[in-house]
């Protein structure tokens, strides 16, 4: 299946005639993507805050933006085309750095709180697949491949500096940790500065973007087959990272700034994952979503058996490495799979997808539970290996075929 942007002669020496700085910039954008999720070092601090609310409740403080982000990705593709990309992104960034800070202010109500939660994910969502298909309209063939690794290293570098920072920022309050959210303003800086509005193409690469960016775009059942798979694999992870903050210090294993510290460690090694993602895959091909869904099962099953803090930290970092991988692998073949020309469609549904799994998470771990804090893990484990199985399966049939 050929990308959205056919490869011609010429073009990936243009593609790659962007510097240091533009690619930066970009990718710097994706720093912000999953730091929702960057207060969950502090849900037991938030869950004490608000001892009034049950726990889903203060728990979908975590994921409650992946709920609107689901509604602005469906719309950020419109709004794109009346506006341009450039300023949709320079749109979400200052409305995320606006509502990301608000809990800093307003402590008292928690309702508030949420609206805040739920605005700034009207600016990741306005983001969101952007950050995915500039990288497919700017860059295109190997050069793309490694970007969208390092866009998913960026996203757990991102996590992992900002999860970091809200554990230290608790130390002064809790609502300071909320602060983290202040990111934004540099990346919008430099997102303005560097990153032009249209790719610097020749006519012909640039007509071609636009003839296939003009097709009606379509969805097909590949996609549709990621999206579900991703629903359930970011459900577990998030619902995983979320709950692993109460596990800690409700088991006595640390505090939450160790617990901070460790789930920042996670996003780390995901980050090296990311970067390598390239030499991965092109070593492991179709089988480096095996490797990765088990891999995250293992996590999952090692933190749920662990006997003290240091295997819950060696479980957490295998589930931490692992994630990233997949997520890489499966953002990387939206452009093998889809229609040719609807890379911008399959790739907001896709989005669609993990934000609705990660909205969920709360919810799922209420309904997987039970009676123990640590019992998701155990269910999560168990059908990670389930999918994996399947996975491994299906291609092993495909290629004796």
């Amino acid at each position: 299946m050929t990308n959205a942007i056919p490869s011609t002669t010429g073009t990936s020496a243009t593609r790659s005639g962007y510097g240091p700085l533009m690619k930066f910039s970009l990718l710097s954008i994706s720093l912000l993507l999953t730091s929702s999720n960057a207060i969950s070092g502090v849900m037991p601090a938030l869950i004490k805050q608000f001892s009034d609310q049950p726990r889903a409740n203060v728990e979908l403080l975590s994921t409650v933006p992946s709920f609107s982000m689901i509604i602005m990705i469906i719309a950020s593709g419109f709004i794109a085309r009346k506006i341009g990309d450039k300023a949709t992104v320079t749109a979400g960034l200052v409305i995320a750095a606006f509502f990301g800070i608000i809990p800093f202010f307003f402590t008292g109500n928690f309702w508030v709180i949420m609206g805040s939660r739920i605005g700034l994910g009207v600016g990741f969502g306005l983001i969101n697949s952007l950050a995915v298909s500039m990288i497919a309209k700017f860059f295109s063939g190997d050069e793309k491949a490694t970007l969208m690794g390092f866009r998913s290293a960026f996203e757990s570098l991102g996590q992992s500096l900002m999860t970091l920072a809200a554990g230290f920022l608790v130390l002064l309050s809790w609502n300071s940790s909320f602060l983290v959210y202040l990111l934004a303003v540099p990346i919008l800086i430099l997102f303005v500065i560097f990153v032009p509005k249209e790719p610097n193409a020749p006519v012909t690469v640039a007509a071609d973007y636009a003839d296939s960016d003009a097709a009606k775009q379509s969805v097909n059942g590949p996609i549709l087959l990621i999206t579900v798979f991703l629903i359930a694999a970011v459900t577990m992870y998030i619902g995983l990272t979320t709950r692993l903050s109460s596990v800690i210090a409700n088991s006595g294993f640390g505090t939450i700034q160790q617990a901070s510290t460790l789930l920042s460690v996670m996003t780390i090694g995901g980050m090296l994952m990311g970067f390598a993602f390239g030499f991965i895959n092109k070593t492991l091909k179709a089988q480096t979503l095996t490797v990765g869904l088990v891999a995250l099962a293992a996590g999952s099953l090692v933190i749920y058996f662990a006997p003290n803090f240091i295997v819950l930290c060696i479980g957490a970092l295998i589930a931490g490495v692992s994630y990233p991988t997949m997520i890489s692998y499966t953002f990387n073949q939206i452009s093998e799979v889809c229609p040719k020309g609807s890379d911008t469609l399959c790739t907001s549904v896709v989005l669609v997808g993990c934000n609705l799994g990660a909205f969920t998470a709360p919810y799922t771990l209420k309904l997987v539970g039970g009676s123990a804090l640590s019992q998701p893990y155990l269910v999560y484990g168990i059908v990670l290996l389930v999918i994996a199985a399947a996975y491994a399966a299906y291609h092993l049939i495909r290629k004796q075929a």
